[in-house]
């Protein structure tokens, strides 16, 4: 234990000594639009994110992200067509981007890999039902760094958010604007 300890620490000492550590956390708004199969049952939502990143070297993060996604839902038309549907998935996971330049305006990649957590609620009359439940995903990102000044930049990026549930994948795009703060 105390070796793998100590492994840990001179590890973290070495990325930090060669990358100038630097955190950076952030968050974004957007619009998540279902698509495929997904997209036949939920409608356009709004999302949310707050992530913390690491500075492995100046075009390379690590990090984490959590966020919040909600769906409006279809009516099916089941029994007297008074039913309210509606969707939300929690995304909980570890991030990776690579930033193409080190300007002040950064094109950039990335990848999230972890957990969403997907939410159904169906309201009829006043009876309301709840389910949730944990699926593994993944969001490939692309998107836009505009360095303001030391303290702010301005982020835009385009996830496409692929959770796999039982049979078939759920399926939508974020479009998404937003700020991040080094310190």
């Amino acid at each position: 234990m105390k070796k793998t300890s100590l492994a840990i620490v001179v590890l973290m000492c070495f990325i930090s000594y060669n990358a100038k550590a630097q955190f950076v956390a952030g968050g974004t708004l957007g619009l998540q639009a279902p698509v495929g199969y997904f997209g036949d049952w939920a409608k356009v939502g709004v999302g949310i994110n707050l992530s913390g990143q690491y500075m492995l070297k100046e075009n390379m993060a690590v990090g984490l992200n959590i966020g919040f996604n909600r769906f409006g839902g279809q009516d099916f038309g089941f029994g007297d067509g008074d039913h309210n549907y509606s969707y939300s998935m929690i995304p909980i996971t570890g991030l990776f981007e690579y930033h193409f330049t080190v300007s002040s305006i950064k094109p950039y990649a990335g990848l999230e890999l972890g957990f969403y957590h997907m939410g159904f609620r169906v309201k009829y009359g006043r009876e309301v039902e709840r389910d949730g439940e944990f699926y593994f995903g993944l969001a490939p990102t692309a998107g836009v760094l505009y360095s303001i000044n030391d303290n702010l930049i301005l982020c835009g990026n385009l996830k496409l958010h692929n959770v796999f549930a039982e049979g078939d994948n759920l399926t939508w795009i974020g479009i998404n604007a937003g700020v991040r703060i080094p310190f």
